[in-house]
């Protein structure tokens, strides 16, 4: 008879172990998670949007460089050597403004990728930080801290 009672109790005692288990560490780890794949995602849309745009902004420099050219041999067979002259002006800028934004885009995207990798990193040690808290019981000391933080 104590057999059959000490096993219910330690089926109930694991069953509780197990929902508490659930909801004090593993849940609040999932959200965790679940929120930092949402901000790499973002991180990552964005970065996508702006290949795109400088995709686009590529492609309208090459048809302002096809249609610079085209002009030019129109106005080179009609024997305008002035209007070709203004056309390579016309065309060294429009390539200048072009090669600007498009590196401008580029360095956005390089920055916006270098803001999004560190707050990504301080997410993972602040991450780190709270689980190593949650698992030990207690918060960790400013040695330890720096243990995880640099």
């Amino acid at each position: 008879m104590n057999l059959d009672y000490t096993l219910f109790i330690q089926m109930v005692n694991f069953i509780v172990l197990v929902v508490l288990f659930n909801a004090l560490i593993l849940k609040p780890i999932l959200n965790i998670f679940d929120e930092r794949k949402g901000k790499v995602e973002g991180a990552m849309d964005e970065a996508r949007r702006l290949t795109e745009e400088a995709e686009r902004l590529m492609k309208e420099y090459e048809e302002k460089i096809a249609e610079a050219r085209q002009q030019a041999l129109r106005l080179v067979n009609e024997g305008r050597l002035q209007a070709v002259e203004g056309q390579k002006e016309a065309l060294a800028k429009a390539r200048e403004d072009a090669e600007g934004q498009l590196k401008q885009i580029k360095e956005r995207i390089e920055r916006e990728r270098g803001e999004a990798s560190m707050v990504l990193e301080r997410f993972a040690q602040v991450l780190s930080i709270s689980i190593a808290e949650r698992l030990l019981g207690r918060p960790l000391d400013s040695k330890e801290r720096g243990k995880w933080e640099s």
